[in-house]
């Protein structure tokens, strides 16, 4: 919804356009959610599918539950700050982010004193609560910004969307979301079948915290390169500053990762136990070039959807999840250990993908033409 919206509206008739689709698919993510988490259906994906423990499955379905209507608030704010992106104003979803996180603090530790054996659900329940302190204040902030710019009808080329238009454009990319999310279920499910799984997939979520953090810098390029493609100029300038972006974040990453710097955060911060500390220290090594594949990948998707070929990037996307599947299956199959399984596959994968993006925008009709 983020790229949809950045890209699609300018004026009052598309915004009620894309308004309208982005209620009726909140309701229908949420009714999706539901029906999984609050029926058998959630053993199955967990055990069955995912090869969780049933330990762990219990342990993570309270927690489930509570997010119910998390999907839907983070549509509906990605939706506004699409909005923004599109007006320059992204310095108030820098504000936003600040109150998600001030208020996932306080709600998260609060719960885990107050509550006896909280557990994870305590961080579930500040995670809604923070994504709807933030979804309210984008809100408020992206109607003023509606109000005096958007409703104006400044731009000429504003139009009606109709359902099909606009499914045509959005699902494409909501496959690719919901694939690309799935990368981590998918190597998860690899590591569970390793030797003492548990901890392994443990050991991946921990250091996949900190990768994260490191990865989300390029997770908004594609906006960015949506909102300011427009002439030649603007394209070089553009793509070198992707490129910094990436070698900046691998190589912060890399410093933390080979100063030791990450143990002491597994250790100090995150609270992991001195046998999960070395298992998540791996992990990182293996995983220190995903920002920089992120970043370089997010210049030629932002390209794409500015020229609304996004079924290129869910072709991308379907080709890199398939090589992904292939190498954990010949990694569980060979008894890989744990990080080469989780570097190697996932590498492959951002590879793959990247590879196929340039593919497509180097033989479009349309790499040579500016963004109206």
């Amino acid at each position: 919804l983020l790229s949809t919206s950045t890209t699609l509206v300018r004026g009052p008739l598309s915004l009620k356009s894309v308004t309208g689709f982005t209620l009726w698919l909140n309701a229908w993510v949420t009714i999706a959610h539901a029906v999984v988490i609050f029926s058998p259906l959630y053993d199955v994906v967990t055990t069955r599918v995912i090869g969780l423990e049933a330990a762990v499955s219990h342990a993570a379905h309270p927690a489930l539950m509570i997010m119910t209507p998390w999907s839907a608030l983070i549509g509906w704010r990605r939706y506004r700050q699409g909005i923004l992106i599109r007006n320059g104003e992204t310095k108030v979803i820098g504000i936003g982010t600040a109150l998600r996180v001030c208020v996932l603090t306080v709600i998260s530790f609060s719960l885990a004193f107050l509550v006896k054996e909280a557990s994870v659900s305590a961080v579930a329940a500040g995670l809604v609560v923070a994504v709807g302190a933030e979804c309210l204040f984008i809100h408020i902030v992206s109607t003023r910004i509606i109000r005096s710019r958007v409703w104006d009808g400044s731009e000429t080329d504003d139009h009606s969307i109709s359902l099909g238009q606009l499914l045509k454009f959005h699902l494409p990319l909501t496959a690719t979301t919901m694939v690309k999310l799935m990368t981590g279920l998918i190597i998860g499910a690899g590591l569970a079948r390793t030797l003492d799984g548990t901890h392994a997939v443990a050991g991946f979520q921990v250091a996949g915290t900190v990768i994260f953090l490191f990865r989300a810098m390029a997770f908004c390029l594609p906006e960015v390169v949506i909102a300011l493609y427009r002439e030649k100029t603007d394209r070089a300038l553009l793509k070198r500053f992707c490129l910094r972006v990436g070698l900046f974040a691998s190589g912060a990453l890399a410093i933390l990762a080979l100063s030791g710097l990450d143990l002491i955060l597994f250790s100090k911060v995150f609270g992991a136990s001195p046998d999960l500390v070395p298992v998540a220290h791996l992990m990182l090594v293996a995983m220190l070039f995903t920002p920089f594949l992120d970043a370089v990948q997010a210049y030629v998707r932002g390209v794409l959807t500015a020229h609304r070929l996004t079924l290129s990037r869910m072709t991308a996307v379907a080709v890199s999840t398939t090589l992904l599947v292939l190498v954990v299956a010949i990694a569980v199959r060979l008894k890989w250990s744990p990080a080469p399984l989780a570097g190697v596959s996932l590498g492959t994968a951002l590879l793959a993908e990247f590879g196929v993006l340039a593919w497509s925008w180097g033989k479009s009709p349309r790499r040579d033409d500016l963004v109206r």
